[in-house]
């Protein structure tokens, strides 16, 4: 009998430590993938002039080191007859079935615009006109991108970042787009604010005032269409 016990206890063990093995043999075990990677021509970042027809600069892509170029889907499209900011983003799926994807900027341009470079630093004096509230000296950077084609750090002259000192800082910036054209006004391209998700409402009164180097424009923005008047003085 204790014979007996002994065989079943010694059976126990056997397949106790024969399941451990294959539990232990299988875990950690991890696999190894290829991303496509990508690589534009011209870069990630191009500039085509307003009315002319738009020819992709070309890409590549790579599977390790398998041309995968002819497995890469497009997605979004410029409109050359109209200045603005467009995204083109390149797509493709490896052979384990892992997407991978890589975006170009093209800058469509005004080739009217005036030479004049609005590159720079300004002191931002910004009224919200209801409900009331006014900031004084907060700052603003210009910065060039084509010709009269220019990104600006807050259409809203630093009121929430800066002025109001919302937590998060530069998030409540509204970033964005604008055009210098040839009398000198400025055209409202495109905004962003990060940590709210929208965009301005309405761009008006934009002008460049090349005597002082001063800029001035009002903003409607949220969704209570809030007015902000913004005076920028270059430093």
């Amino acid at each position: 009998m204790k014979r007996i016990i002994y065989i079943l206890i010694l059976i126990f063990f056997v397949s106790f430590l024969s399941g451990c093995k294959k539990e232990l043999t299988s875990e950690g075990v991890s696999r190894l993938t290829r991303y496509v990677t990508f690589e534009l021509t011209k870069g990630a970042l191009v500039i085509t002039p307003k009315g002319t027809a738009f020819v992709d600069p070309g890409y590549k892509a790579m599977e390790g080191t398998t041309d995968v170029t002819t497995k890469v889907t497009k997605e979004g499209s410029v409109n050359t007859s109209k200045v603005g900011l467009y995204v083109i983003t390149y797509s493709a799926t490896n052979s384990d079935g892992f997407s991978a994807s890589v975006s170009r900027s093209v800058i469509v341009y005004d080739p009217a615009a005036p030479a004049t470079d609005l590159t720079g630093s300004y002191s931002s004096n910004v009224s919200r006109i209801s409900p009331a509230r006014a900031f004084t000296n907060l700052s603003v950077t210009i910065t060039k991108k084509a010709p009269g084609f220019f990104y600006v750090s807050d259409f809203l002259g630093g009121f929430y970042d800066q002025g109001a000192n919302y937590r998060y800082g530069p998030a409540f910036a509204l970033t964005g787009y604008m055009q210098l054209n040839a009398d000198n006004t400025l055209s409202y391209v495109s905004s962003y604010n990060a940590a709210w998700g929208d965009a301005a409402n309405s761009f008006s009164n934009g002008v460049y005032n090349p005597v002082t180097n001063g800029l001035t424009w009002r903003v409607s923005y949220t969704s209570s269409n809030y007015n902000f008047v913004v005076t920028l003085t270059r430093i």
